[in-house]
This record gives structure tokens, sequence and C-alpha cells, in this order.
């Protein structure tokens, strides 16, 4: 990160990583919770259980960090740093839009449990599926010219060095 010493790097990365963390944690007891109380099974629960793979794709990307920089740009680690990036961070957007359009179903066109589940396997296909394209096309696109699509990036804010 330009303009920050390597002593505000470290806070950064180390901040990151804590962060993403507890936020694992936080997605590993929705994940237990929906499986192991059947009550909790309900539409709007059952999509915010399907939400948190992509917010543990995103905390995966954040937990590597500076490492997939550090590695470089035709690294393993970088590409698939990458690629969490762009399949999971505007991930949430969509799965919002379809709790949102649960809602509308429910309350306008009285859909019930059942119908809504019906539903689910759509919103996965959109939510997961229109980011999976592009996140595994632009892994193998590569020209000589200006090389691989994924390349250096942060995932955290940039602060300005007068900030910092």
């Amino acid at each position: 990160m330009q303009g920050l010493t390597s002593s505000q790097v470290f806070a950064l990365v180390i901040t990151e990583r804590v962060v993403s963390v507890v936020s694992i944690i936080g997605i590993f007891f929705i994940l237990l919770t929906f499986y192991f109380l059947k009550s909790f099974n309900k539409p709007i629960n059952r999509l915010i259980f399907l939400a948190s793979f992509g917010n543990l794709g995103m905390n995966i990307a954040c937990l590597i960090s500076e490492d997939g920089l550090e590695a470089g740009v035709n690294a393993p680690l970088c590409q698939f740093q990458a690629f969490l990036i762009q399949m999971f961070l505007g991930v949430d957007a969509f799965w919002a839009c379809c709790m949102a359009f649960n809602v509308y179903l429910a309350f306008f066109h009285k859909y019930r449990a059942c119908q809504l589940r019906v539903l689910d396997k759509w919103y996965l296909l959109g939510c997961y599926g229109a980011a999976f394209i592009p996140a595994l096309t632009f892994l193998f696109i590569e020209t000589d010219l200006r090389g691989r699509i994924y390349g250096p990036a942060v995932v955290s804010s940039v602060f300005a060095p007068n900030m910092a």
C-alpha cells in the first residue's frame, strides 16, 4: 500500500484478518444454527444461510490479505484471491434483492414458505452463477501485451497517506 510504513501496513493486515476471523465465526454460527435447529428453516433464514457461503469466500480473500500481492501477479495465491474477490464481493447485494423479492411475494402475492422454497434454486443460480461466469473466465484471459486480467489489488479501503 503506497504511502504507508511497513508497521502501518502490518496493522491494517492484522486488523483485516482479525475482523475476517470474527466474521467466519459468525458464519459458522449461522451454518450450525440453520443445520441443527430446524425451527430456523424459514425462507428468510434459508436465504441468509445461502448468502453465508459468499461471505465465507470473501472472508477467505481477506484472510489472504497482502500475501496474495507479495506472491506476485502470476502466483496461484494471487489469482485465487482475485477470483474470490471477483466472485463474492457483490454477491451480498444479489442476496439482498432476493430477500426483498421474497418479502414482496409474501406480502403482496401471499406466497407461502413452500412456494418460496421453490425459488431458492433460481436464487442460487442467479446470485452465484452470475458472479461465477466472469470470475472463472477472467482466470484464463491473458495477453502477451497486457498480461493477466487479475492483478494486484487490495480488498480493504484506501487510506490517504496523511490519514494513516
